[in-house]
Order: structure tokens, then sequence, then C-alpha cells
């Protein structure tokens, strides 16, 4: 089961070597990183091992949060799709939108794709999105989506990844679509 979802707009691919600027200037950008990262850019050593955890992910479970393209060009605007929280033993539905495409639906596109994925191709019984209380674009995303709000939770229980704090966790059963 090859990793590739495509909607009207989009298409989620795993990332290829040809991605790694682009991310790295997402990830460089404090308002991109706001509700990611705390507004801190990361450094070379945490993008080199996100690139190694979604090809790990890939590799062991056959979806990661990869390269979110425009269809129309191939352009790389933000990073999508579906990883697992190993300590929860969960599967989270991921979306990030570059800046310069906020606004236009995207990540309810997106999310909405990632969805139909985890539930139709992996049979997953349920997903989960963690989300930044403050994020209200992202909280939006989530209810458009159906997803119920199951409250605060730090995120570091969820996935070591994840450093201790509060975000707000979202669940969206394979039922309720």
């Amino acid at each position: 089961m090859p990793f590739s979802i495509e909607t009207e707009r989009l298409l989620i691919r795993p990332w290829q070597a040809g991605d790694h600027a682009t991310f790295a200037g997402f990830v460089a950008d404090a308002e991109m990183m706001r509700y990611i990262s705390h507004g801190r850019p990361w450094d070379a050593a945490r993008i080199d091992a996100y690139f190694e955890r979604q090809a790990g992910f890939l590799a062991q479970h056959a979806c990661c949060g990869g390269a979110v393209c425009l269809r129309r060009n191939g352009t790389a605007i933000g990073m999508g799709g579906i990883q697992p929280l190993e300590k929860a033993g969960l599967f989270e539905l991921a979306w990030w939108i570059w800046k310069d495409y906020w606004g236009q639906g995207l990540a309810s596109e997106m999310a909405r794709g990632c969805a139909d994925f985890a539930f139709k191709v992996m049979h997953l019984p349920r997903v989960v999105a963690v989300i930044d209380a403050p994020n209200v674009a992202s909280i939006r995303v989530a209810e458009k989506l159906g997803m119920h709000c199951l409250g605060e939770h730090d995120p570091h229980e969820l996935a070591e990844r994840y450093t201790p704090g509060e975000i707000m966790l979202y669940e969206l059963q394979s039922n309720a679509v």
C-alpha cells in the first residue's frame, strides 16, 4: 500500500531528497512555527530527526507526515498525513500549510483526504489531532472534519517526540464519517 493521498487540489506524498530545503525554510519561520514549536525555529538536527522519523513511520506503518503539494504544479506547500503516537497506540492526523496558502481551505481539504485514507485504506478505527489550544484555525479544521474534543492532554504522554505541556486532543471515529 503506497502512501499517496490525492484530493481535488492536493497530493500528499512521502518526502523526497529535493524537499529538504523547502521544509527547512518552513520550519525556520517563527510565524509558521507559532503553534508547532512555540515560535522557535528548528535547527538542522531537529530537521534531520524529523525526516528520519517520517521515513521510519513510512517503513513501519505505510504512512507518514509527508509533503503536501499542489496537484496543478507539484509545489510543496505544507506537511500533512498520518503518523503514529507511539506511547498512546493512536494515529494522528497532522496538517501544516505554508502561510502563503492560508485561508484557501487547503488544510480542511488535506485533513479530509487524510481521514479518508486512514479509514478506507489503513482501516483505522479512529484518529486524533494534537492541537495547541490557541490555534483557532486548526481547531476549526478539526471541527469541520467532525472531530470531537477530548480535552487537555500532555502531548509527551502521547509520543516521545513531543515535549511536556498541554494540548487539546481531538478525535474522529471511523463510524462518524
